[in-house]
């Protein structure tokens, strides 16, 4: 069992346990970011939120690491049992959204995670869906239609999250809400 496996093992999944410990650790170090891939995919449940945690974390710095996982990361997020794992990785995706190569498959898993069955997860594909419109202004129509689709969603918290989407997307130079924005290199770049 790697180290990091070590560190995200054990308690419940109410708790992120030592995540940001190995978010320090790979910051430091990224040529082990594979041992938390193996983290990702591993059997435990708790092991692999935690370790989702942990990604997208690291994701507001450097997603760059998460690139050569990246066709693991796109089924994991609509895929893992785990809704922890799911909307972490949708939050990363959010932060990845900045690499053309891939903002096509992005925003195909975004959009069919606004399908999933946890407002968490609706939540912060929403959010990752308005950072790439307003990175790829030719995606923002059909993004839109996409978002406007939950208006009337059971949580409360998805149709929130709709209208404050809905308010970014229609008006271009209006901000994020707090807390939308948590990748540095996407401040930076929205802030300019």
């Amino acid at each position: 069992m790697n180290q990091i496996i070590e560190w995200l093992s054990g308690g419940d999944r109410r708790s992120d346990g030592a995540s940001d410990e190995v978010v320090a650790l790979i910051l430091e170090n990224p040529e082990i970011v594979d041992d938390l891939y193996v983290a990702l995919s591993y059997s435990d449940g708790v092991v692999r939120g935690r370790a989702s945690d942990a990604a997208e974390k690291i994701g507001r710095q450097k997603p760059e690491l998460f690139i050569s996982y990246f066709p693991e990361i796109i089924q994991a997020a609509t895929e893992d049992s785990n809704f922890e794992v799911r909307f972490h990785l949708a939050m990363l995706l959010g932060h990845m959204a900045m690499f053309d190569d891939h903002a096509d498959q992005i925003t195909a898993t975004l959009k069919a995670q606004l399908k999933d069955k946890t407002a968490f997860v609706k939540s912060w594909s929403i959010a990752s869906l308005c950072i790439l419109a307003r990175l790829y202004p030719d995606k923002k129509e059909a993004i839109i239609r996409e978002i406007n689709s939950l208006e009337s969603d059971k949580s409360i918290a998805v149709r929130t999250r709709v209208r404050k989407g809905l308010e970014v997307l229609l008006d271009d130079v209006a901000p994020f809400p707090p807390g939308w924005i948590k990748s540095e290199k996407l401040k930076e770049r929205f802030n300019k």
